[in-house]
């Protein structure tokens, strides 16, 4: 099903979150609807045939809030930006009116010489423009929330200020018909000018602090030249970055950024690729390399052919899965959503027995002012922004770092860890077969065993296959191609080369053809203290017309980090366990090498999977990596999949977290960045929680008059951003 973006403007607090939601939710046609608080945007799949943008716009507005469809032909990051400079500028005024207002009550209040009359009608005058116009976001929302029956944070900023600017005209009232004016009465427009004037500096720094939560994205959003030097026929043209299609060549000079993915056709150059994959250090490119949107070009200049467009790098990949995390929810943060709808409703109840029993206790004003303390202490901002900013700022983090959080469950899941499960090909060893010795039988060299095994190879696509003909080509060896090629699946391979029969093959199959391969075997048999390279290495026997000419040892060199991976994740108090395809004596040696003892061998897909299910029975929270399609099922059935983002596409959708590039280490730096997510979430919401409990009854009982309670609400929100914000520091062990 398609998907669309909606900004949606009017939301403040988690319970606008689930009424907007539930408004695009009941648009028949819609599958699912995610909004997002910390971004003002919701992200809607639908079925095309019975929903539009027009529906769901209508839908949001009759919620009472504004929608407008996302513009995808304006860059994201200048949306970003704009949005954010817009809230920015919105508040900031009112901030500025609310202070100097503010500033002139409480002169006119405790400094100027004036009559009770005059100050009374001078507070008047100060207190109506401040509540109109720094008033106006809540007095509209709220009027809003009360033509659709039902109420937010607006409602509570709403009755409670205006509680206080009726007390005070009341009050003026009684002095214009002669009746004595009481105290606290007379300070009722300074309680409500000061309770705007917090709560809007509260949302001034809220908006600020939003928008250094969306640097990080938006830092990745402006990585890409939006124009290209592109190499035609007529040589050298700049043109926009939309206009270049694949198999185009683009000239990258040293010091610009790489503008689309692709392969070096020429020159050699180092290229900073550290937004991709975390690592300082420059990478060495020549002609045959792979080169990524985003990444800067060092020291020469690098001709590349674009194998991905505009809207299809790396780079957009990763905005995508940053965007769809942070556009979804953590369980934790549902169960706030569910609470906060009734919420508000029962603070209304609150307020309102607060004023009754006050005024049943012979002191009207009193009940008056602890009453709107209540409504204005409760107000839930903080819940709304408790898990939102949490999941935005460790997922822009995590990018930074070439760690891609898709689903908020991910944050949850890696908390309750005890056991990593690995795949090894491609995760644990670099998934790219290498020849790694030659051991031809008595009577036969290495050139003429790898010459014919060359031979039979190069009509076959298998990684095997290329890993013979390169080492062929390597050495400089003539190879005339087979002239007919049989594929025996999981055995090897029968050719016909120069009219005669070649095959190469595993040991079982050499068993099942009858050839002896003990003149070769002795050779490649390791000692019991051999730990080079070859002993995790896989012989191919190579037969010519039932003669053997010996054997080619291939091996899948482990990858550089991963004995220092493994290692890691251990120190986060994790068990760690291998499975592969491929054969116990290969597996074995792997493990040995980089410091694994629970792996299990020869394994199919559905086994990996039953193997998954098995630990997750007998333990509490298993992970599994792997890059390849036969690792997919054990992605989506393991409480945390972690796909290698080189690896097959298949199984980078089946993952909940994807790891840019192929270093093993990037897993422990992904649970370490989201156990520091999940406990930070969890923290937003006990504080919000715990605030909310333990200030509504200093409230009602008088302790907290209505100004510290305004301070107190801002502070609530602002120090949950804040929290959130640490993540920014994270720094993996």
């Amino acid at each position: 099903m398609p998907q669309m973006q909606l900004t949606i403007d009017g939301m403040h607090c988690a319970s606008c979150v689930e009424r907007v939601e539930n408004a695009l939710a009941a648009v028949p046609g819609v599958a699912a609807a995610r909004v997002n608080l910390a971004t003002n945007q919701a992200s809607v799949v639908f079925d095309e045939a019975q929903a539009n943008a027009d529906s769901m716009i209508s839908a949001v507005q009759e919620s009472g809030y504004r929608a407008t469809r996302f513009d995808a032909e304006v860059p994201l990051a200048e949306t970003l930006h704009s949005r954010q400079e817009k809230e920015n500028r919105y508040w900031l005024r009112r901030l500025i009116v609310g202070l100097l207002l503010s500033a002139g009550m409480i002169l006119t209040t405790f400094a100027l010489p004036l009559s009770i009359g005059a100050r009374l009608w001078t507070q008047f005058a100060l207190a109506t423009l401040l509540w109109f116009y720094v008033g106006w976001p809540y007095l509209s929302g709220a009027g809003r929330r009360l033509w659709y029956h039902s109420t937010n944070m607006d409602t509570l900023v709403a009755l409670g200020t205006g509680a206080a600017y009726v007390a005070g005209c009341w009050t003026l009232a009684r002095h214009m018909t002669g009746q004595s004016v009481p105290q606290r009465g007379a300070a009722m427009y300074l309680d409500m000018a000061m309770i705007l004037t917090f709560i809007t500096l509260g949302k001034v720094l809220e908006a600020r602090a939003k928008g250094r939560a969306t640097r990080a994205i938006s830092g990745l959003l402006t990585l890409t030249p939006q124009e290209v030097r592109r190499l035609s026929e007529s040589g050298l043209e700049t043109v926009p970055l939309t206009d270049v299609v694949a198999g185009e060549l683009v000239v990258v000079r040293p010091g610009q950024r790489v503008p689309l993915d692709g392969k070096v056709l020429s020159g050699k150059s180092d290229v900073d690729e550290s937004w991709l994959t975390g690592e300082p250090l420059p990478v060495d490119k020549a002609p045959g390399d792979e080169v990524f949107a985003g990444t800067l070009n060092g020291s020469a200049a690098l001709t590349v052919e674009v194998t991905r467009t505009a809207g299809s790098t790396t780079l957009d990949r990763v905005v995508q899965l940053v965007n769809r995390a942070q556009e979804s929810k953590a369980d934790a943060q549902r169960i706030a959503d569910r609470a906060v709808a009734y919420f508000v409703p029962a603070v209304l109840v609150v307020a309102a027995v607060t004023w009754l029993a006050w005024f049943l206790a012979g002191d009207f004003t009193a009940g008056l002012s602890a009453a709107i303390a209540v409504l204005v202490v409760a107000c839930p901002c903080a819940l709304g922004l408790a898990t939102p900013t949490a999941i935005l700022v460790a997922s822009g983090r995590a990018a930074e770092l070439g760690i891609l959080v898709k689903e908020p469950r991910a944050l949850e899941a890696a908390r309750g860890l005890s056991l990593v499960i690995l795949d090894k090909t491609g995760t644990v060893t670099e998934g790219r077969p290498t020849v790694a010795r030659l051991i031809p039988a008595p009577g036969f060299s290495e050139h003429e065993l790898l010459g014919v095994a060359a031979a039979a190879e190069q009509l076959a696509s298998h990684p095997i296959a290329i890993a013979i003909v390169a080492e062929a080509k390597a050495r400089g060896l003539e190879v005339t191609p087979a002239a007919d090629l049989t594929v025996l699946p999981g055995h090897g391979v029968r050719a016909v080369v120069a009219d005669r029969s070649i095959l190469i093959g595993n040991g079982r199959l050499m068993q099942d053809e009858g050839i002896d391969v003990e003149a070769v075997t002795a050779a490649f048999r390791p000692q019991a203290d051999d730990s080079s390279l070859a002993t995790r290495g896989v012989p191919l026997f190579v037969v010519r017309e039932h003669k053997l000419l010996g054997a080619i040892v291939i091996e899948d060199r482990i990858a550089a980090h991963s004995a220092e991976a493994i290692t890691h994740l251990r120190r986060l108090g994790l068990a760690v366990a291998m499975v592969s395809g491929d054969q116990k004596r290969s597996v074995e040696s792997v493990a040995k090498a980089v410091g694994i003892d629970d792996f299990a061998a020869e394994v199919l897909p559905e086994d990996k999977q039953r193997i998954v299910e098995q630990r997750r029975a007998d333990l509490h929270g298993v992970a599994m990596v792997g890059d390849g399609i036969n690792d997919a099922a054990a992605l989506a059935t393991a409480d945390l999949g972690i796909a290698i983002g080189s690896g097959a596409e298949v199984a980078v959708e089946a993952g909940d977290i994807v790891l840019i590039g192929s270093d093993l280490r990037l897993v422990g730096r992904a649970i370490e960045l989201s156990r520091a997510a999940s406990r930070t979430i969890r923290q937003n919401l006990a504080w919000a929680f715990v605030y909310n409990i333990a200030l509504i009854p200093l409230a009602a009982t008088g302790i907290l008059p209505p100004i510290a309670a305004a301070a107190a609400m801002a502070l609530s929100s602002v120090s949950v951003v804040a929290n959130s914000l640490r993540l920014r520091r994270f720094r993996p062990q």
